[in-house]
């Protein structure tokens, strides 16, 4: 009877562990930024999805994250901005400073603007295209300095299309997995 229950025990940890495992995906390298303190910086891809740098250099880090065309594409960009050093996050700017910030995007487009948080109670200033449609969903945020945009973009496959919620929810939980960890 204890070699039974003793097994038992084993399977149930055993399922256990592996459960941990699967629900906690490896964090890729995508590259080091280093402006106002040197990052390093990890995300967990969407599934299906690949990452290309474009530009790593000090204070910039740009990105396509790429999948088949049936998905939008993706692209993040990090800049140091010495105007935000003293922004730890952009919940930290007050309601002017962000009218300032909105009305740089309203120059270009007719976009409409509201704000969504991450899982960790980030501010994600959400800019959305409203005319013909939404086909591009623009993510702005700060942290510590750098200004963060993250853009979902239909492929010429599904042009006309306007993003989903749940393509702004898969872009939504990238940002919130996106860590920036201090580079020795």
């Amino acid at each position: 009877m204890k070699k039974a229950l003793t097994i038992l025990l084993c399977l149930a940890m055993t399922l256990c562990c592996a459960s941990a495992l699967a629900e906690g995906a490896e964090k890729e390298y995508m590259g080091t930024i280093s402006m106002n303190g040197a990052f390093d910086l990890r995300c967990v891809l969407p599934e299906g999805y690949q990452l290309a740098t474009l530009q790593a250099e000090p204070g910039r880090y740009i990105a396509s994250i790429l999948a088949d065309e049936s998905k939008p594409a993706m692209t993040i960009s990090i800049a140091y901005n010495e105007l935000m050093s003293e922004v730890e996050r952009l919940n930290d700017l007050d309601d002017e400073a962000l009218a300032g910030i909105e009305a740089t995007f309203r120059t270009e487009d007719g976009v409409e603007i509201s704000y969504m948080e991450t899982a960790y109670g980030t501010k994600l200033m959400v800019v959305k295209e409203i005319v013909d449609g939404s086909d591009y969903v623009d993510f702005y945020t700060v942290y510590k300095g750098y200004e963060i945009e993250f853009v979902l973009t239909q492929t010429e496959a599904n042009a006309g299309q306007p993003i989903t919620d749940e393509q702004i929810e898969t872009a939504v939980k990238f940002l919130s997995d996106l860590d920036f960890v201090a580079a020795e």
